[in-house]
C-alpha cells in the first residue's frame, strides 16, 4: 500500500477547504465551480475547466477565463488525446510544455490555442473516471511541479465519491428535463380524438390545485400516465410521485405498505417503516385500482383526506401529513357503493373531480397515430429503422375493437417491431390471431321470421325431443297439455291430428 504524501501546511489547509467545500449543501454546479476555483488559485493556473464525460465524448460543466470558441476547441483536445492520456494512467498528466512536448507538440489543438503549461487530473470512482479537471498557463512553460501534480491527484480522490453522486443527480435531471421536452404539451397522449382533447384540457385545469382526482377508465386507456401529468403540472412536482396499485397486494399487507408500521407491531416487524402515505409528504400518491382497496381500511384513508392524519400499525401516536391524493379505477365505483362494497363518504371525498378517460374504440383515429408513434419509439429503442404498416395492417388495427385499450396497442406493435425486418412493410398476416379473426366464430346468420313461425319452430322442437309425448313437451315450455293442444291446432292443424294421444 502507498503510503499517503506528507503535505506541508499550506497543503493541508487546501485539504481541508476542499474537504469543507465537498460537506456542503452546494449544488452540483457550486461544488463544481468552488473546487475548480480552489485549484486555479492554489497552482497558478490562468484558466481552467472541469468536464464531464457523456458517452464517448466530454462536457465542461464549469469553466474560468475561456472563451466560447477556446472552450470548444480545449473540449475536443481533453476529449481525444489528454484525456485517454490520464485515464490509461489513472493519475494527474503533467505536461511541462507542450508546445515543446514530443507527444502533444504536433497536435493542431496546442498551436491553436497556445498551450504550454498543463495539468490534467482525473475524477475517478470504483477505477471508472467520470470527469476530468483540466488546468493551463499559456505564458508560463513549466508552471505546474510534480508535487502540484501529487496534490491535485489527493483533491480528485477526496472529492470523487462526492461528485460522483452530484454528477449522477444532474444527469438524472437533465434527463427529465429533456423528457418533458419531448412530451411538450401533449403530456404524453396522442390523440387527435375531440373527447380526448378535452379530457386532457380539464386534466391541466385541475393539476393546479390541491384537490382530490378520480380517473375512471378501462384497464389500458392510460391513467397513471394521467396522473402523471397531474402531478408534473401540480405545485407537488417538487416532491414524491408514490405508486401504489391496490390490486396487486394480498388484503393483508396493503395496509402496512399504505400506513407504515412500528418495531414489534407484528411478527417480521424488526424496524420502523413509514409507509406509502408518509413517504408521499408534500408530494403526490397515486392509488391505482382504488376499488380493489378492503372496505375495513378504508376509513383509514378517509382519515388522511380530511385531516391529514394517519397511524402506523401498532403506533398508538397519530402523525400529520400533506399529501394529494390521486386515485385511478376500472370499476363503477357508484354501482359498488350501492352494493356496499365501497364507503360512500370516501367516494365522495375522492370524486370531487373526476376525469374519464375515452377506451380507444371510440376513438378509432387516435389508432393509426398510436401505431406510428409505437413504431417510431420501439424501432428507436432497438436502433434500427421503423417499420411501416400496410394498408390492410391498419385496416385491420383499425376494426379490432382493443379490449386491451392503448396498452394493448402497444404490446402489439413492439412485437411487430421486433419481429418483423428493419424498416421493411408490414403485412396484415404479421399480425397476431386475435387482431386479425383467425379462429374466431363466423356469426349465424338467421333468417327473418315471424313470431308465430318462431313459435312453431319451438314446438316441433320440443316435440321431436321427448319422442312426441305432449304432455311432457307442455312442461318444458310451461304450458298446460290443453294449450298445447290449442296452440298445435292453431299452428299446424294437419301435424296435430296425426300425433298419437299420449298413453
Amino acid at each position: 500500500m502507498t503510503p499517503a504524501p506528507a503535505f506541508q501546511s499550506e497543503e493541508l489547509a487546501l485539504l481541508y477547504g476542499v474537504a469543507r467545500t465537498l460537506l456542503s449543501e452546494s449544488d452540483y454546479g457550486e461544488l463544481l465551480a468552488r473546487l475548480l476555483d480552489a485549484a486555479i488559485d492554489a497552482f497558478g493556473a490562468d484558466r481552467g475547466f472541469v468536464v464531464v464525460r457523456e458517452g464517448e465524448r466530454f462536457r465542461a460543466a464549469v469553466s474560468r477565463h475561456f472563451k466560447s470558441d477556446a472552450l470548444t476547441a480545449a473540449e475536443e483536445e481533453v476529449s481525444t488525446s489528454i484525456s485517454s492520456a490520464v485515464m490509461s494512467g489513472s493519475r494527474a498528466l503533467l505536461i511541462d510544455d507542450a508546445a515543446d512536448s514530443q507527444r502533444f507538440r504536433d497536435e493542431p489543438s496546442v498551436k491553436r490555442l497556445a498551450m504550454r503549461s498543463v495539468l490534467c487530473a482525473p475524477l475517478a470512482a470504483s477505477e471508472d473516471a467520470f470527469a476530468l479537471i483540466y488546468l493551463e498557463n499559456r505564458d508560463v512553460a513549466n508552471r505546474f511541479t510534480e508535487r502540484q501534480r501529487v496534490l491535485l491527484d489527493e483533491i480528485c480522490a477526496l472529492a470523487a465519491p462526492r461528485l460522483r453522486a452530484a454528477v449522477a443527480i444532474e444527469h438524472a435531471r437533465r434527463r427529465a428535463r429533456e423528457l418533458e421536452r419531448d412530451l411538450g404539451d401533449t403530456d404524453g397522449f396522442v390523440t387527435a380524438d375531440a373527447a380526448m382533447a378535452r379530457f386532457i384540457e380539464t386534466l391541466r385545469q385541475v393539476a393546479a390545485s390541491d384537490l382530490p382526482v378520480l380517473i375512471q377508465g378501462e384497464t389500458g386507456t392510460g391513467k397513471e400516465l394521467a396522473a402523471r401529468a397531474i402531478y408534473r403540472r401540480s405545485g407537488r412536482a417538487h416532491g414524491a410521485f408514490v405508486v401504489l396499485n391496490c390490486a396487486a397486494l394480498p388484503a393483508t399487507l396493503i395496509e402496512s405498505e399504505l400506513f407504515g408500521y412500528v418495531r414489534g407491531a407484528f411478527t417480521g416487524a424488526l424496524q420502523d417503516r413509514i409507509g406509502l402515505v408518509a413517504a408521499a409528504h408534500r408530494g403526490t400518491l397515486f392509488l391505482d385500482e382504488i376499488g380493489e382497496m378492503p372496505l375495513e381500511l378504508q376509513p383509514r384513508l378517509l382519515r388522511v383526506l380530511q385531516s391529514g392524519e394517519l397511524m402506523r400499525v401498532g403506533s398508538v401516536r397519530a402523525e400529520t401529513v400533506d399529501v394529494r391524493v390521486i386515485a385511478a379505477t376500472n370499476r363503477n365505483l357508484e354501482a359498488e357503493v350501492e352494493e356496499g362494497r365501497f364507503r360512500s363518504d370516501l367516494f365522495y371525498r375522492l370524486c370531487g373531480v373526476t376525469l374519464k378517460i375515452p377506451p380507444l374504440r371510440d376513438r378509432r383515429h387516435d389508432i393509426e397515430l398510436l401505431a406510428g408513434h409505437f413504431l417510431r419509439v420501439y424501432a428507436a429503442r432497438l436502433g434500427r429503422p421503423t417499420p411501416r404498416l400496410s394498408g390492410g395492417a391498419l385496416s385491420a388495427l383499425a376494426s379490432w375493437s382493443f379490449p386491451g385499450n392503448v396498452r394493448e396497442l402497444e404490446g402489439e406493435i413492439a412485437r411487430l417491431v421486433t419481429l418483423s425486418p428493419a424498416g421493411a412493410e408490414v403485412g396484415v398476416d404479421a399480425l397476431n390471431d386475435r387482431i386479425r379473426g383467425v379462429g374466431r366464430k363466423a356469426p349465424v346468420e338467421v333468417a327473418p321470421m315471424s313470431l308465430a313461425e318462431m313459435e312453431k319452430k319451438l314446438i316441433l322442437t320440443v316435440l321431436e325431443s321427448t319422442g312426441g309425448n305432449r304432455t311432457r313437451a307442455a312442461e318444458i315450455l310451461g304450458i298446460s297439455r290443453e294449450g298445447l293442444r290449442t296452440k298445435m291446432q292453431r299452428l299446424f292443424p294437419r301435424a296435430a291430428e296425426s300425433l298419437p294421444e299420449d298413453e
